[in-house]
Formats: structure tokens, sequence, C-alpha cells
């Protein structure tokens, strides 16, 4: 019976091998690069991953062609193969660029956040895919200059990546009265963090799925007294000089994630710990694990499933660095309506085509956002204190921990979204979603990108 078995399954893996050892292969024996205006021809070459010398099979023909789509520089992308001599081929890449900088005005509309600004962003700086972006914001919570350059093949290799960015912030911080299911939440304390950061990140893709990273930042943060005509006085965060905080980040996972113009396909799985100590040059004490998921799968033609899930725990963080939720991370409720030490979130996302203009795409999707957040551990005074003794974190009076205090909450609705196909960064997104919890109605519009 077990021979018989294994008889079976390998007569049914058989003819596959056989078809894979018969899929003719050829050698690479020049690759050419025709096309682009102001993408550099090495650019094109390093990023399709074909050398001379190199066997070549139809499969890896259509890699190639999905490696150039997926950086995003072109708007269109046709890879073929012209024969040299006996089994030795010429590789024709030939891409249309996309317009590379915007300048563009920034919008943000949601419950208890409205402003915009203004952004400049160039995605191929020098013709060489190097990205820099900046941008000014003014908004009722959340107000800063961002600049931020990115490198996603550095030394010429894909396989590298660094980052550089840095921050001026001015937010109003409201911590709302406990519980998903009020109609118009209540501000119990406000509070206005000013903070100056910078950060650097490190990353190298091996086998073009596993992905490694180290990211330090470095920032400075003061707190203003809170505003006195809110329920809670007592400081959130102690008022006085600005203290440091600096922070290591450490990330591996697998990533096979593409964005294929408006579709994104594959996986995403990724751990992370940062930690904060005098060791790294810190004026504080904490440490933050989390589990990332993402995952985008194209079901019929242009539809797309997005779904995304997160862990995430941290141990003695400060006020500036607690969790959140609400808003546009959990749609229906307010802007960071929810703040704890510990988060559970799972987002479920339908992409699907409406219509066409020429170049401008018309999409829609369905939602589903869902949060659970606590407090795992409050000190029992209430406070919680950095390496010198200040007090970093005020709780709430009523603030529970554990299971009891809580908040479970979920928002689901639809929207639009539109894309220009030449251009490199989205143009608006508009949501619409109802908190299940509140029984309320809240819209979302977002117009470029959102700088943070």
């Amino acid at each position: 019976m077990v021979r018989g078995c294994a008889a079976l399954v390998m007569a049914l893996l058989a003819p596959r091998a056989v078809a894979q050892d018969l899929e003719p292969t050829q050698v690479v024996d020049e690759v050419v690069v025709r096309g682009p205006e102001k993408t550099r021809p090495e650019t094109v070459q390093a990023y399709s991953r074909i050398d001379v010398g190199d066997a070549l099979t139809t499969e890896d023909l259509t890699k190639v062609e999905r490696r150039l789509v997926a950086t995003g520089l072109f708007q269109e992308v046709h890879v073929r193969t012209e024969p040299t001599t006996v089994d030795r081929v010429r590789v024709i890449l030939e891409v249309k660029d996309k317009a590379s900088w915007v300048v563009a005005p920034t919008f943000a509309l949601s419950s208890d956040n409205v402003g915009g600004g203004v952004l400049y962003a160039e995605n191929n700086l020098w013709g060489r895919s190097k990205k820099f972006a900046t941008a000014a914001q003014v908004s009722t919570a959340e107000s800063g200059l961002f600049a931020g350059y990115l490198d996603p093949n550095l030394f010429g290799l894909p396989q590298l990546r660094m980052s550089l960015e840095g921050q001026l912030r001015s937010d109003r911080v409201d911590e709302y009265r406990g519980g998903a299911s009020q109609e118009d939440p209540e501000v119990v304390r406000r509070t206005r963090m000013n903070s100056a950061s910078i950060a650097g990140e490190l990353g190298v893709m091996l086998f073009e799925r596993v992905r490694a990273a180290a990211k330090y930042r470095l920032m400075r943060v003061d707190a203003k007294a809170p505003d006195e005509t809110e329920e809670v006085t007592e400081p959130a965060f102690s008022t006085g000089p600005s203290q440091r905080d600096a922070s290591l980040r450490l990330m591996v996972g697998v990533d096979t994630r593409q964005n294929l113009h408006a579709v994104m396909e594959g996986i995403n799985i990724e751990a992370s710990y940062e930690v904060s100590t005098p060791d790294v040059w810190s004026e504080f004490r904490y440490r933050r694990f989390g589990l990332l998921y993402r995952h985008g799968l194209r079901l019929v033609g242009e539809h797309n499933l997005v779904l995304r899930g997160e862990a995430a725990a941290g141990m003695d963080l400060p006020f500036h660095q607690e969790l959140v939720m609400g808003g546009n991370s959990l749609r229906g409720f307010v802007h960071r309506q929810f703040r704890g030490d510990s988060r559970l979130s799972f987002t479920a996302e339908y992409h699907f085509p409406l219509f066409t203009v020429r170049s401008l795409a018309f999409r829609g999707v369905a939602f589903s956002d869902t949060g659970l957040m606590l407090w795992r551990d409050i000190p029992e005074d209430g406070q919680l204190r950095d390496v010198n003794g200040r007090v970093v974190r005020g709780y709430l009076p009523n603030a529970q921990e554990g299971l009891k205090g809580a908040t479970l909450a979920q928002g689901i609705g639809a929207g639009l979204r539109l894309y220009l196909r030449n251009v490199v960064l989205p143009l608006v997104g508009v949501d619409a979603a109802y908190g299940v919890n509140s029984g309320e109605f809240r819209f979302y519009l977002v117009a470029g990108v959102n700088p943070s």
C-alpha cells in the first residue's frame, strides 16, 4: 500500500519535473536598455537583476518585468529577447519613465484633525531612483516640518537600502474618557508636545524576500502645561527642560510584496524590537516589541484584497511613545482616541476598479478595521518616571490596567482612491466609516501624502 502511494506521488510529480527540465534556457549575451528619459540605464539594469552570462528562461523574463514595474519608476515596462547566436540572446529592457517629481498640496480631514500643507517629492533623484521629500503641514492635531531621503539601491545594489529623515513637530495630544461607545468622545486632558528628531536606517534584502534592518532615532521632546479648561490639569509629562530620547530598533522578516501600479501583491511578516536606555544615549528607559503581518492578494484582474494585522507591546512607554488608535488607523473613531501600551489590530480592505479616464484611475475600497487597546501595567501611584526621576507619564485618574480596562473597537465602511498612472504618488483618498460601538459615521480625506 505504501509503495503504491509512493509510486502515485512520483507519477504526479514526474511530469512537472520533466516540464521544468525541458524549459528552454538561453544565455544572456547582452543587456540593452531603451526608452528612459531620466532613469540611468545602469539603474534599470540593476533593478532587473539580469547580467551578461546569466541563464534565462521565459519565467525569468516575467520576473524581470514585475521587478521593474514594482520600482514605481515606470508607467510602462516591456521585456523581450533577440537571438544573437545559438542559445544566446540579447535582453531588451524597454521602459517609459513616470513623472518623477511633484509639488502638491496636502490636506487631511478626519474627526479632530483638520489641516493641510505643501509637499515636494522627487522619486528618481539623479536618475538613480534615490528619493527625497520635504513637507510642511499645519493641522489641529499635528503640525510641523519634515524632510527625508531614501536610497533603495545603495551603491547600485537593490539588496541594500538606506534612509535618513528629520522632523520638527508640535502635537496637540488629547486624552479621552475611556470607552468606544461615546457618540461624541469627551476630552479630559489636552497637552501640547513639541519635538525635534533625526533618524537613520540601514537595511538589507536577501534572496529577494528576507529583510533585516536597524534604525537609530534621536530626538528632543518637551511638554507644555495641560490646558486648564479641561477636567484633568495634572501634567501627563513633566514640564521643564527638553529631554533626550534615543532608541535603537531592530527588524527582521520576510517581504515579497510588489506594488504593481495600483495593486499590491505578496506577503510581509516582520518582527521588531526597539530599546531606549542610557546605553544608546537616552534619558528614557523603555522597550517595545512588534509583530506585523501584511498580505496583498490579486483576485480577479485588478481586484485586490489587502490584509494587515499587528501585535505590539511596550514596557515603560513614556507619554510621547505610547501606542494609539483612531482616525486613519481605526476608521470610525476620533483621531488618536485610544491610548495604551499594548495593541492588537486587524484591517481588511477590498480594492476594486471603477473606471479610468486616460491615465487617471478611479478605484473603490470596502474595509473593516478592528482594534484592541489596553494598559498592561500602570504604576501604583499612577506615575511613570525616567532614569532621572522626572515624570514621563502621568496616567488619568480612572485609568485601569488589564482586560477590565481594555477597549475593543470596530469600524466598517467604504471609500474612493484616485491614481495617476504617470505620477509617482497617489492623489486622493476619501473614506466614510461607521463606528460599530458608537453608531456614528465619520469621514476621512487625505490629499497627497501624509508627511509622517
